[in-house]
């Protein structure tokens, strides 16, 4: 169900931001397309948890990924990262994810797109955390336990404005019942790299609000959770750098989920 309130409610903390052109310089606005400009003038930025759940989004802190680095991906110098502060662990992450692999550089060719890598195959990245530590995803979709799910991709993407052509996505939805979406490290320099979701989507226990499209910020240290089907988009990084580890969870049952027959382009 859709209640009629508008995105002109109260939004938890304040009134949200809204996205406006006339507040960016023309060198920043010179890496939106056309239709980024049109599609995003005068929509929300929205980063609060509370607003987002009304949309059908769930914003959560990164769950714990300390597990074994190489030393010269840890700032510490030091293999034991139990002890060591999110902040860093995540940026060690990132770091060695966002690493150029022979596989990689035939892929991403000469840069004109976002650095992708697969990380299904990863053997040291802590992925059964993210469920275990991650009861959001219990509280707010259809599930009973997280057993119920299955990882069915993992992937890291890092995207760069002063290096990258591209750094923006079409419109879709993603091949997964549920798509969680961490971002792990964002310059604080970064403008732009909003996620534009497209309408809203009824949580578990909650009516969706009313909404067209709205903006939601990237923020580092935090997590965005949300159906597969939710269609969205990445808009254009406009200056800096961002990080994110996407992944992907299908029901078990398969008699739940319409994922092997969904368009998703």
């Amino acid at each position: 169900m859709v209640s009629q309130n508008t995105n002109e409610e109260r939004m938890g903390e304040g009134e949200p931001s809204h996205f406006r052109c006339s507040d960016h310089s023309d060198d920043l606005l010179a890496k939106l397309s056309d239709a980024e400009r049109d599609v995003m003038e005068g929509l929300p930025i929205i980063s609060d948890a509370a607003t987002l759940l009304q949309y059908g989004v769930v914003k959560v802190p990164v769950p714990n990924l300390a597990r074994k680095l190489s030393s010269s991906d840890n700032d510490n110098g030091d293999n034991d990262n139990d002890n060591a502060d999110s902040t860093s662990i995540n940026h060690a992450w990132a770091k060695e994810f966002s690493q150029v692999t022979p596989l990689n550089m035939a892929l991403e060719g000469d840069g004109e797109y976002a650095f992708y890598r697969n990380i299904l195959d990863e053997p040291d990245f802590p992925f059964d955390c993210i469920l275990q530590d991650t009861d959001a995803i219990v509280q707010h979709f259809p599930i009973d336990s997280q057993t119920e799910l299955r990882l069915d991709d993992a992937f890291c993407v890092y995207y760069n404005a002063a290096t990258h052509d591209t750094t923006s996505g079409d419109r879709h939805m993603d091949p997964s019942d549920v798509t969680v979406n961490m971002c792990l490290h964002k310059t604080p320099d970064a403008v732009g790299s909003y996620v534009l979701f497209y309408g809203a989507r009824s949580l578990a226990g909650r009516d969706a609000t009313q909404i067209d499209k709205f903006l939601v910020v990237q923020e580092e240290g935090y997590a965005t959770i949300h159906f597969g089907d939710h269609f969205h988009q990445t808009i254009s990084l406009l200056r800096g750098e961002r990080t994110n580890i996407v992944l992907t969870y299908c029901y078990k049952d398969e008699t739940r989920s319409d994922v092997a027959t969904r368009t998703c382009y």
